[in-house]
């Protein structure tokens, strides 16, 4: 094998070792001896724009060898060399060539057979290339791959030059090496077509005529014409065929790098994967970007909410080139010794639109992709081109709709949402809550929400974007002289050096900054019309509107796949602001069913309504600037706001009638607890102010459920000085609250007197009656239709739930009796959670037994059973019920009935009890009495104690009766009772003065049997003289339910048949 053979077979690598260059010449390390042979060698090495050299309009691909090297004095110089190889990693073949050049200086000798052998050896001792990742990253694939284009002709350079520097230089003198991905020669391509169309049109018709033209050209500064004038080199015959063979060898080879990940082709025949030095074909300024979130499951769910997915790609930062001056001495063979520049990452400049509550700006980020060896699979990068999605249809349209409803959301408004919050920023990121904790995980939501953008902001600054205004930037280049010459040697043996020439490499040229600052100009077609708007807005100090955004589908530059997927909003269950998503957010409708299902009654209905719609009214005329409503109070601010307060039993519509007067109106419930407040005056107050304000500029229905834990009442004493603080502080701010608040306690008696008089509303609610109660039953039964008939709608395998409604409702009647007596009726909360209990018991049977499910009685019974069971052992433990207890503390008075009550239910004659309110219609003529120790009386009356009352005549078997030694056990409400631990007397009731009392005569109290005590069933006389109600009494079986109907029957038989158990 020649030398020449084995040069061209040397593989090609990208690192181009230095030879050090002094004053233009070639400096060496020789021996004395050779000083006067090398001398002689370098006066013939002449610079090329000195030399009369012929130029081939041609385009030579070669290898490293013959890329670097000229075996002839005599070779032509071709117009354009192309530098190839199978292999990338051209380093090690550079520096295998650099030891053959300098074995050839060294071994030169009188005797040209041992220099020729010598040069020999040292070629054959050369190792294989290391195939170590140098350069280019990517290994060979087996076709020849471009890796640098040389331009040689003077004519060519001068063209680019024009258009390249903008006419700054002029490139005739040396060599020009662009090196891939060949940035400026691909952007500036048109322009150089349109050069050659012009010289086409001018020199055209000559080449035709003259069959010289197109042969090698002298290499000089200018042409002659047929008259003898001189023509430039850029504009002669020459130039035409030298510039048509460029452009041909660029559209064909070069050009065909770019356009195969153009995004107009179908998605199967885009190629699936890149090497990192042809990224920038990838990434184009101003296409849409996608960004893979999530691993594993996460890609799978609603990945959104881990950050933006659609960006725009403004700009890329290429790597820092692969080419590298150094000393030969400084640098390893195998190419390990790669500098900061050649590790570089490719960086691609992206933007997404988001919303600082005020306007909309372009959040920007830098998506890093990180060198890596061989080919990768596009979509496995950090971020690649919306074209390669594979359902891109589809994905873009759900972007477009999640722009569209992002848009909607920038709004204040009140929605519903069910779903889990993000925790990441849209650029991936995590997020942080308001004291600037890290927000680990996500949560699940499922409340009304308040989409605040403003407020949000506000209480966590770290979430409102960093607005960035993108402007153009100054380009710059760099281009540097190759260390590692062109030499041109006498014959293939190398025999003669006999001159060299260094040429120029092109780093970089400025094309991305073009690139980017085109897409900023609005006097380019295709630039991005948002970026240049926010520009000028910025100038003007306009702010940049929802007007500004591009919302047509249809463009490729819509806007609308470029807005965050995440909101934030205020969730009003949980009392804090979180981020949201976009697409779970629902709208909440304005809705009059649930006033029209409150089971209270109609008249109470009817003032609630009046004044909530008239307090709305006029906050929203004030708003609005129009009739100024306004207030009674003297003082300025003050008594605009609207208190009502709901007192009660536990579970009988309080917190109900907000939820529903706030559905009826279309406004937030926006509901509070004492522990949101704090504990200490100071942070009670911030808490208060803070809630206030956002409920009045929300315009809520503001719920504060247990009110009596802050205005109980004031003592005395420096032990109730911090609670006496908190009270006096509610007080002050709930006077100047210009809102909507509603309150509620089941502990009346213990709000203190000063709050009692700033309530403009406030309304008893007591026990459910047998209507209400039966309602609640029969509206429990539609609920849970509803939900068995949209479960099955989702689930359609799922079997829908029979549910036996007339036994249900029969039971309903049957325990509401047995109750009554004994004082335990169910309120609306019990009925609901026997009904949530009673159908999961349903569903347990039937998954259990493989049948239909059935909703029965008997399940309904067996949860009568337990809760009958857990009442009795307090009772047994505690001796009072509750309502009993909370009248003893002075808090409330469940026995109590309004002498008033027929005006308030003209338009409900059911029941007994009007007949006889009836017939105690002079109570209020009744003299107002106190005695120490008892707290008060109302409406003229005393309070009645609830053991004479004639529903709680009932006691189970172990609330009263015979004691465990045979004697009887009588408690009289007058005496303390030590279990209960209360000293708080029963008042003395006259029997006339309770609204339940028929004139009868009084029984006395009968013993049969020293084991068997028993008790009148009205009031009976103590041996003091006075009247007290009786706590012990025999157990009355007949007022119980029949526990042992309660046991299970075989479907079908007669007795299911009487209890109404058939199925609907």
């Amino acid at each position: 094998m020649s030398l020449q053979d084995r040069y061209q077979k040397l593989p090609e690598i990208s690192v181009t070792p230095a030879r050090p260059q002094k004053n233009g010449n070639l400096e060496v390390d020789m021996d004395a001896e050779m000083a006067n042979v090398v001398v002689e060698e370098l006066e013939d090495s002449l610079p090329l724009n000195s030399r009369s050299v012929k130029v081939r309009p041609q385009v030579r691909k070669c290898d490293v060898t013959h890329f670097k090297n000229h075996f002839s004095d005599n070779e032509p110089l071709y117009a354009v060399d192309v530098l190839e190889s199978e292999s990338s990693e051209i380093g090690p073949q550079m520096q295998d060539e650099h030891k053959i050049r300098e074995t050839a200086m060294k071994t030169r000798t009188k005797d040209e057979r041992v220099r020729l052998a010598n040069i020999k050896a040292a070629a054959a001792a050369m190792p294989a290339p290391a195939r170590a990742a140098v350069g280019f990253h990517f290994e060979d694939s087996g076709k020849k791959v471009v890796l640098r284009i040389r331009i040689q002709s003077p004519a060519i350079l001068r063209i680019l030059s024009r258009i390249i520097t903008n006419g700054e230089e002029v490139w005739t003198t040396k060599p020009r090496t662009f090196i891939r991905p060949f940035r400026p020669l691909i952007f500036h391509h048109k322009r150089v077509q349109q050069e050659l169309e012009t010289l086409q049109a001018r020199w055209g018709s000559l080449e035709r005529l003259d069959p010289a033209v197109g042969t090698p050209s002298s290499m000089t500064g200018s042409e002659h014409d047929g008259s003898g004038m001189s023509l430039p080199v850029d504009d002669c015959p020459d130039a035409l065929a030298e510039l048509r063979a460029y452009v041909k060898f660029i559209d064909d080879e070069v050009m065909t790098f770019y356009t195969k990940y153009d995004g107009n082709k179908p998605e199967k025949s885009l190629p699936p994967k890149i090497r990192f030095h042809d990224l920038w074909y990838l990434f184009r300024v101003g296409d849409l970007m996608f960004r893979p979130v999530g691993t594993g499951a996460d890609k799978e769910l609603g990945n959104i909410s881990l950050g933006n997915r659609t960006w725009r790609c403004y700009g890329v930062r290429p790597h820092w080139s692969q080419y590298r001056i150094a000393p030969a001495e400084h640098r390893s063979t195998s190419g390990e010794d790669r500098d900061d520049n050649e590790r570089s990452s490719f960086g691609v400049h992206c933007y997404y639109i988001d919303y600082t509550g005020e306007e909309y700006c372009v959040v920007t980020e830098t998506f890093e992709i990180p060198p890596f060896k061989g080919e990768q699979n596009i979509r496995s990068l950090k971020i690649f081109p919306y074209r390669y999605i594979p359902n891109l249809k589809e994905v873009y349209r759900n972007t477009i709709e999640l722009g569209r409803r992002f848009i909607q959301s920038t709004k204040v408004q009140h929605a519903s949402y069910q779903g889990w919050t993000t925790v990441v920023t849209p650029s991936g990121r995590p997020s942080t809550d308001a004291e600037g904790r890290t927000l680990s995980r996500p949560e699940f939501i499922d409340s009304e929400v308040i989409v605040d953008f403003v407020e949000a902001y506000q209480t966590c600054p770290s979430w409102k974007p960093e607005a960035v205004v993108i402007k153009p930037q100054e380009t710059n280049s760099h281009q540097v002289e190759d260390d590692f010459p062109i030499i041109w040697w006498s014959d293939a043996d190398r025999s003669r050096h006999l001159r060299e020439s260094n040429e120029i490499i092109i780093l970089r040229s400025g094309i991305t900054v073009y690139q980017r600052n085109d897409n900023l100009s609005s006097a380019e077609p295709g630039h991005d019309k948002l970026l240049v708007k926010i520009r000028d807005n910025d100038i003007n100090g306009r702010q940049t509107t929802e007007d500004d955004l591009n919302m047509d589908p249809d463009d490729p530059r819509c806007d609308l796949p470029l807005l965050p997927s995440r909101i934030f909003a205020y969730v009003l269950r949980d009392r804090k602001f979180a981020q949201l998503i976009v697409h779970q957010l629902k709208e909440v409708k304005r809705s009059g069913d649930a006033f029209t299902y409150l089971k209270i009654k109609q008249r109470h209905k009817d003032i609630i309504q009046s004044l909530v719609e008239d307090h709305f009214q006029r906050k929203s005329s004030d708003r609005a600037g129009g009739v100024d409503f306004s207030s009674i109070d003297l003082i300025r601010g003050k008594g605009k706001g609207l208190i009502i307060l709901l007192h009660g039993v536990p579970g009988v519509g309080k917190t109900a009638t907000a939820e529903a007067i706030a559905a009826a109106n279309g406004k937030p419930l926006f509901p509070i607890t004492c522990g949101d407040l704090g504990l200490t005056p100071e942070s009670v107050e911030a808490a208060l102010l803070r809630i206030f304000r956002l409920a009045d500029t929300w315009n809520c229905v503001l719920l504060l459920d247990e009110v009596d834990t802050f205005f109980s009442q004031r003592a005395k004493g420096d032990a109730a000085l911090a609670r006496n603080a908190l009270v006096s502080v509610f007080l002050r701010v709930l006077e100047y609250y210009d809102g909507l608040l509603f309150l509620t306690t089941n502990r009346p008696g213990a709000l203190d007197e000063a709050f009692s008089s700033r309530i403009h509303l406030k309304l008893h609610y007591p026990r459910l009656s047998a209507d209400q109660t039966k309602e609640i039953w029969e509206m429990n039964i539609d609920r849970l239709e509803k939900i068995e008939r949209e479960r099955c709608a989702r689930n359609p395998n799922a079997q829908p739930l029979r549910i036996a409604k007339k036994g249900i409702k029969r039971f309903a009647d049957e325990i509401f009796s047995a109750q009554e007596k004994k004082g335990t009726v169910w309120n609306g909360r019990q009925i609901r959670n026997a009904f949530q209990v009673a159908s999961s018991l349903a569903h347990y049977e039937a998954r259990r037994d493989g049948a239909p499910p059935a909703l029965r009685v008997d399940h309904f019974k067996t949860i009568h059973i337990v809760t009958e069971d857990f009442e009795e052992y307090v009772h047994e433990t505690i001796g009072k019920t509750s309502g009993e207890q909370a009248f003893e503390r002075g808090d409330r008075a469940d026995h109590f009935v309004s002498r008033h009550q027929q005006f308030h239910d003209d338009d409900d004659d059911s029941g007994h009890e009007i007949e006889e309110r009836k017939e105690s219609l002079n109570w209020y003529d009744e003299p107002r009495t106190s005695r120490p120790g008892f707290r008060g009386v109302e409406g003229g009356r005393r309070r009645r104690p609830s053991s004479i009352d004639p529903a709680r005549r009932s006691m189970s078997p172990n609330m009263a009766g015979p004691s465990s030694r045979g004697t009887s056990s009588i408690f009289h409400h007058g005496s303390a009772d030590s279990r209960a631990g209360s000293s708080r007397m029963a008042p003395p009731v006259s029997p006339r003065h309770h609204p339940h009392h028929r004139p009868m005569k009084r029984p006395s109290i009968e013993i049969s049997d020293a084991n068997d005590a028993y008790l009148s069933p009205d009031l009976a006389k103590n041996s003091d003289g006075r009247d007290w109600g009786m706590s012990g009494r025999k157990r009355d079986r007949s007022q119980e339910v029949d526990h042992r109907r309660l046991k299970k029957k075989p479907k079908g038989s007669s007795e299911d048949e009487e209890d109404g158990d058939e199925l609907d």
